[in-house]
């Protein structure tokens, strides 16, 4: 609890008054020996305990009412949510601000956002309580803090909108780690405004404990969650997939994938069907097709638009009505005619080479060529890697220059896929080294234990069918470790050991598999379409940086040097230089187009559980204030309502205790009347 003017509380020594009273008028009085009295006072000894207790109590709900308007005057402040926040003053205050687009979801009524909303109400609470000397902003979206002169900056600072980013809240908290370490803050609260997106917390990540363990060696920090995971019910969101540029005769088209994703409303149940209006863009030419809609989406696979033959490139985007979120509700593309998809394979066995070449060289889709090079590891140096979309190392895990070609090549949007080398490799790279080679027995060649279907390499096909990995067998694998927890498993052997893995990258994709196409180690080659479907993949997702059209999550950094882009679309409201990689839209260097859009897992919300959230912060002090977006209360409300209920009470109950004593004292007198007139009579 805090208070507005504390300087009131130091009145409360005034409490004693009662008591001080008491004391002055027992003084006033001069006791004098009255033998008509005497049995009156043995009477009353009787009595004295209960008596006692009562002016006990007396007194004591005269210092509660005195108490309780001395708080009333110094208005007591109050969380919404009846929490007790810390009354000491904190030398620093940082805010850790959530811009990822899932926070743009708006209240109806109202036309507030969850990050609208936040802002306002941590804006009107640090402005009733104290924040300390430093003021501080943390934002998804951004990589420096902002020094704030006042909460109500919260409200007036620029670039503080909606993006479609991705938040990273593991992030975030390292940042106001190293901040309040090199500022030496001291006494600090630190309040996170988030919707509890799964993908922006990831729970399972070990950066967690680390967090915790720095954070519970500083003391004095409070962190406060001000949580709003309600989900938007009904809300629809749109992206497109599969983006195709094809010519067949004298006819140009286009060939893309929608899916639409619904929430379900509470109401809503089954299967019940509904058409919305799809809304088609191509370089300002507009088409409408009507969807059927269930509970759960719809998709469009392999949605044909016939275009100008001469058309080599340009834009696109598609969109539904507006509704909760407008951040979701539009998708922007681009398009061009297919470029050459070009492999490179590092190994020192041309026969396990063979095996990659002949997967890779034929492609996948109509009208697009690919190129697999072999090349033994003694001429890495001959590689072209900036026409180069997918590097296949069969090879010791390189190190020194080769090793920071590769982490160029993959931060710049490409993929890697190591596989083991046949020879002994103490190598080490994105945090994975190879172990030794291990053969399984005949129970142990069975089929794999699990693999991921919804997603990545493995994932089901257009046509929702699984790849036939059920009928993979492996008679050997290599022991594969990885530093941390950055490895996420894509394909598990029996007894969880790691058949294939992807490694957390900034950009890129870096995947292990540790098993090879070889009739000694594996079927992959043999039952081939698994095989053939994910090296496909793995080159498809490289060559979409090298493309002259390619799609782009928003973050940092994705344009390189953005002053060199052209903002295309939207026509509308273009953002400033500093938030154009943060906003949905296409841009346009030359004869590159570039389509930016919200990442996958802005779509797919799965949000955090309030206990999981909560374990994050276990042994920290820490708390949770559950907030939705229709809610109009304050997070500090004004109590002293409640304080003049409490001198009510007291001065009620004063009063009915003090209803006995009156009624002793009328007895008294009238038992002293009685006595006299008996004394009078008998003379």
């Amino acid at each position: 609890m805090s208070f507005l003017q504390p300087w009131m509380l130091w009145v409360l020594p005034a409490i004693a008054l009662p008591i001080l009273i008491h004391l002055i008028s027992r003084r006033r009085h001069r006791s004098v020996e009255w033998a008509a009295m005497m049995f009156l006072v043995r009477a009353e000894r009787m009595n004295k305990g209960m008596a006692r207790l009562r002016y006990v109590l007396i007194m004591l709900m005269r210092m509660a009412a005195i108490a309780a308007v001395i708080f009333v005057a110094s208005r007591p402040l109050a969380s919404g949510r009846i929490s007790m926040f810390g009354m000491s003053k904190p030398d620093a205050t940082l805010i850790l601000l959530d811009r990822s687009a899932s926070m743009e979801t708006r209240d109806p009524q109202t036309g507030e956002s969850k990050r609208s909303t936040s802002l306002k109400k941590l804006a009107d609470l640090l402005e009733k309580r104290s924040y300390g000397s430093q003021l501080v902003l943390l934002d998804s979206a951004s990589d420096e803090p902002r020094l704030l002169d006042s909460p109500l900056s919260l409200l007036e600072l620029p670039n503080l909108g909606g993006t479609a980013t991705s938040a990273d809240i593991p992030d975030m908290l390292e940042r106001g780690l190293a901040y309040l370490k090199a500022n030496e803050a001291g006494r600090a609260d630190l309040w996170i405004c988030s919707d509890l997106n799964e993908n922006d917390w990831n729970p399972k990540s070990g950066r967690w404990s680390a967090i915790r363990e720095q954070f519970s060696e500083m003391k004095g920090v409070q962190h406060f969650l001000l949580s709003y995971a309600e989900r938007p019910a009904g809300n629809l969101s749109i992206r497109v997939d599969n983006v195709k540029r094809r010519e067949s005769g004298n006819r140009a088209e286009l060939v893309l994938d929608v899916l639409v994703q619904a929430e379900r409303q509470p109401d809503q149940s089954g299967n019940s069907l509904r058409q919305i209006p799809v809304q088609f863009e191509i370089n300002g030419v507009r088409t409408t097709v009507d969807l059927d809609l269930d509970s759960q989406g719809a998709s469009l696979q392999g949605h044909r638009i016939t275009i100008d033959r001469r058309l080599r490139s340009g834009w696109g985007s598609v969109s539904v009505p507006e509704d909760s979120n407008a951040l979701d509700n539009r998708f922007y593309f681009v398009f061009s005619e297919p470029t050459q998809r070009r492999a490179v394979i590092v190994s020192d066995d041309e026969r396990t080479a063979n095996a990659f070449q002949l997967a890779l060289n034929v492609p996948l889709e109509q009208g697009v060529e690919n190129l697999a090079e072999f090349i033994p590891s003694s001429r890495v140096s001959e590689i072209d890697w900036q026409a180069t979309s997918l590097l296949i190392w069969q090879a010791p895990l390189p190190s020194g220059l080769v090793a920071e070609q590769i982490q160029q090549f993959v931060n710049s949007g490409r993929v890697a896929m190591f596989f083991p080398p046949g020879q002994k490799d103490d190598g080490q790279l994105f945090g994975a080294k190879w172990g030794q080679w291990q053969k399984l027995s005949e129970e142990e060649q069975r089929k794999l234990s699990w693999w991921r279907t919804d997603a990545d390499l493995l994932a089901h096909v257009e046509s929702g069918d699984a790849l036939p990995l059920n009928d993979l067998r492996t008679y050997q694998y290599c022991a594969l470790s990885s530093a941390g927890n950055s490895a996420t498993p894509l394909a598990r052997l029996g007894d969880d050991r790691p058949l294939l893995v992807r490694t957390a990258t900034d950009r890129g994709g870096v995947y292990f598999c540790s098993t090879l196409p070889t009739a000694q180690s594996s079927t992959l080659e043999r039952d081939g379409i698994s095989f053939y479907v994910m090296l496909q993949r793995a080159l498809a997702v490289g060559s979409q940086t090298l493309s002259p059209a390619s799609q782009r999550d928003a973050e940092i950094g994705v344009l390189g040097e953005a002053d060199q882009w052209e903002a295309v679309a939207p026509t509308g409201d273009r953002p400033t230089l500093s938030e154009t990689e943060l906003q949905a839209g296409v841009y346009r260097n030359g004869d590159a187009w570039v389509a930016i859009n919200r990442s996958l897992a802005e779509d797919e919300i799965k949000v955090t559980d309030a206990a999981t959230a909560d374990a994050l912060f276990d042994g920290l002090s820490y708390q949770r204030i559950d907030d939705s977006i229709g809610d109009s209360a304050s997070l500090a409300s004004e109590v002293w309502r409640l304080f003049l209920l409490v001198v009510a009470i007291a001065l009620i109950a004063e009063a009915f205790l003090s209803m006995p004593e009156k009624q002793a004292v009328q007895q008294q007198a009238s038992s002293f009347q009685t006595t006299e007139n008996q004394r009078q009579e008998a003379a």
